[in-house]
């Protein structure tokens, strides 16, 4: 069998997919015409008008033949093992541009992702990985990696996040997510694998009292298991334990470029709602928002003590009301929503009132200081340390997790800092992951500026005799732990105003 490769415009890739639909997976017109009409229509009408594709087939996709073999071919049924893969170009293409050598450069450039179809009808779409720059939708800030993957037997590179739909019999929505957060890591990381469905069952043998396909879905818990036995050190928070500081929380992991799942329910409110999706960024930051932003009472007695003492505000980066960005498998990817409206896009009533109850966080094993505590402590060393704030000051504050080492390289090409305190930064020597706070003020913020920073070691959880901190200064002064005596090192330095970092999303 030859492959099969079309070429077509947007508005020709309803006929050409459902042509390929019925053909390739046996089955009627009408039933081709339902599923891309049900399926397939929500995510081709996001896409810019310019937008071309190549369409292919047989096309052998290792996520669908893991399932395939590990299940569907053992029903009796007539399961294809091949898939379909629609793959996305910005502007018009030719087959000939893909056997000329001086085009090729060119049309990497204009590459923008692929989607494959899996013959699970009417749950058709499979593995996918698609560039934000091909979505009509408004500017947003996301996690990212780079997929490689050929069209035409040419190889191209694509930088977005795993998309799939479930297919409900090896996949729900957990599973997708888990594998998701796999791709994600495993296209990084080399610490880490891509899961396919098999790995993911066969992770949770041991654990469950029960069958696991056809899958009924995981709970938080077999979530967050699954997760540590793929080599994280997962942490789970609840909104029965942290409250109103859940989304807070939530936030702070999204600024730090770390990708989550998220539980939503409605059973709470008398629905029957359950389910997971992933947060993986958000919408840009509007000076609207900043100035919206409201002071939010500090939950800490001993913090709200000083606060009031010494008569200074503080406003939390993460209290912004904006919107998320979700990958739910119900829907195309890159949905926006707000943390309190996380089922916003959905019309069916049923759907309405879900709220985030849970979340897991994928952490390096060894940062050992969750967002919480971390940010209790760079509250605390804000206001214990003798900076000279002034009485009625308002601080912006933004702290997120990075490793030391991009916060290093960002730091050594930021000519903003103080070149003695920058240089004293990079000679000192950090754990592998890194607690940054950025001291600021609403105004500053809106020009991207900030006058202080604390940075706390990610790997220390005790707090006492500064043992997490590295490095801490704002407006004048900076310290820095001795560590024989457990003492502040007071130093006297105008820091001046520096660039905030915007590495971990790419942008503020």
């Amino acid at each position: 069998m030859s492959i099969t490769t079309v070429f077509c415009a947007l508005p020709e890739i309803r006929d050409q997919l459902i042509q390929f639909i019925s053909g390739e997976f046996f089955v009627s017109h009408h039933i081709a015409k339902s599923v891309y009409d049900q399926r397939l229509l929500h995510h081709f009408r996001r896409f810019k008008s310019a937008t071309h594709f190549v369409i292919e087939y047989p096309y052998v996709d290792r996520v669908y033949r893991d399932s395939y073999y590990s299940y569907f071919s053992s029903k009796h049924g007539n399961y294809r093992k091949d898939c379909i893969r629609v793959s996305f170009f910005e502007g018009s293409i030719t087959p000939e541009q893909f056997r000329n050598q001086d085009q090729i450069e060119e049309l990497q450039n204009r590459y923008l992702g692929f989607m494959v179809l899996r013959p699970t009808i009417p749950n058709i779409i499979g593995r996918s990985v698609i560039s934000p720059r091909a979505l009509v939708t408004g500017r947003f800030l996301t996690v990212a990696s780079r997929f490689q993957t050929t069209v035409s037997a040419v190889k191209f590179e694509v930088t977005g996040f795993p998309h799939s739909s479930q297919d409900t019999e090896t996949l729900s929505c957990a599973e997708t997510s888990v594998w998701a957060i796999m791709e994600y890591f495993a296209s990084k990381y080399p610490e880490y694998k891509p899961a396919l469905p098999s790995i993911i069952i066969n992770a949770l043998k041991n654990r469950s009292s029960f069958r696991q396909i056809p899958s009924e879905g995981l709970d938080v818990e077999q979530m967050g298991f699954t997760l540590r036995e793929f080599g994280f050190g997962t942490k789970i928070y609840s909104r029965v334990k942290f409250d109103e500081t859940l989304t807070n929380l939530l936030s702070t992991y999204v600024e730090s470029g770390v990708p989550l799942i998220a539980a939503l329910s409605n059973t709470h409110r008398g629905g029957r709602i359950g389910h997971a999706v992933l947060a993986i960024g958000r919408a840009d930051t509007t000076d609207a928002q900043i100035d919206q932003l409201k002071v939010i009472s500090e939950k800490d007695r001993k913090l709200a003590g000083i606060l009031s003492q010494r008569n200074i505000q503080i406003v939390d980066n993460d209290d912004i009301e904006r919107e998320f960005v979700f990958v739910d498998d119900n829907y195309p990817v890159y949905q926006l929503a707000p943390l309190n409206q996380p089922t916003r896009h959905y019309k069916s009533l049923d759907w309405e009132h879900c709220e985030i109850i849970h979340f897991l966080v994928p952490l390096y094993p060894k940062i050992y200081l969750e967002a919480f505590v971390a940010k209790k402590c760079i509250k605390t060393l804000l206001l214990e340390s003798p900076f000279n704030i002034p009485a009625g000051t308002e601080l912006f504050l933004r702290v997120f997790l990075t490793s030391s080492r991009s916060y290093k390289d960002y730091l050594a090409k930021e000519s903003s800092f103080q070149i003695d305190f920058r240089d004293f930064i990079l000679d000192t020597p950090m754990s592998k992951f890194i607690w940054v706070g950025e001291i600021s003020s609403r105004e500053l913020m809106k020009r991207k500026l900030a006058k202080g920073l604390i940075i706390v070691d990610a790997t220390e959880p005790k707090l006492t005799n500064y043992n997490a901190l590295i490095v801490c200064g704002y407006d004048d002064l900076f310290f820095y732990p001795d560590t024989v005596n457990k003492e502040l090192v007071k130093n006297s330095l105008s820091l001046g105003e520096f660039n905030i970092y915007t590495n971990n999303l790419k942008g503020f």
